[in-house]
């Protein structure tokens, strides 16, 4: 028995080590607006984002009711808040550089809010056959999942009065493997996920916005 777990150990490290290591570097650039709207200030509506990232408003009533495992809190934990940042610097780069002019004193706000969003493995198959060979595919290159993230938001672009003159709504998916050589660790996998959702759907917000520019920069300056 001794034995059998120093290999499922010596599994887990090997491939762990051959994974891919994640950065949102490793995102597609997307293209900037040929016609940019006045500059906005990127916000963020928490109280949508509050059931997206659960885990961390969960957290403090399951410390103190004992129902998770520490271990698994602060890997939750972790994973969420990396999914939020990513979340951050995709959302404020895509208005600052693709969609405002980047000089010029700011006419008001952007403020994104989260609609529904959807995640997990895209097929239990390939888990499935991972834990039958005890990881031994896997090896050899078997994918162990891909990692599915959907996704809607909305943007409200208001005045400095704070009064919404335009509401645009955008979906995307992203997907992602956990494999090694070629792919990534659970982890990373569902970071690159939900990056690459947020960026979809982000995407199609901006082309949006860049057919009414001339109309979101006339009831900006009103």
């Amino acid at each position: 028995m001794k034995n059998y777990y120093l290999l499922l150990l010596a599994l887990s490290v090997l491939l762990i080590s051959s994974c891919k290591t994640f950065n949102l570097s490793q995102l597609e650039r997307t293209h900037s607006n040929t016609a940019k709207i006045p500059p906005l200030e990127p916000l963020f509506d928490l109280s949508s984002f509050g059931p997206t990232y659960k885990d961390l408003y969960d957290i403090p009533s399951s410390v103190v009711n004992g129902g998770l495992n520490p271990g698994s809190i602060v890997d939750n934990m972790t994973q969420t808040l990396t999914s939020a940042e990513d979340t951050k610097r995709i959302y404020e780069s895509t208005i600052l550089r693709n969609i405002c002019e980047s000089v010029g004193e700011t006419q008001g706000y952007a403020v994104c809010k989260m609609g529904i969003r959807s995640r997990g493995i895209e097929s239990w198959v390939n888990p499935l056959v991972s834990v039958l060979t005890l990881g031994i595919a896997n090896l050899f290159g078997y994918k162990y999942a891909t990692y599915e993230d959907n996704l809607e938001i909305y943007v409200d672009i208001q005045n400095l009065d704070r009064q919404v003159v335009a509401s645009y709504t955008g979906a995307g998916t992203g997907k992602a493997k956990a494999q090694a050589y070629k792919g990534y660790t659970v982890r990373g996998a569902k970071r690159m996920a939900h990056a690459n959702a947020f960026k979809a759907a982000m995407s199609d917000i901006q082309s949006q916005i860049a057919r009414d520019h001339q109309k979101i920069a006339a009831e900006l300056a009103k």
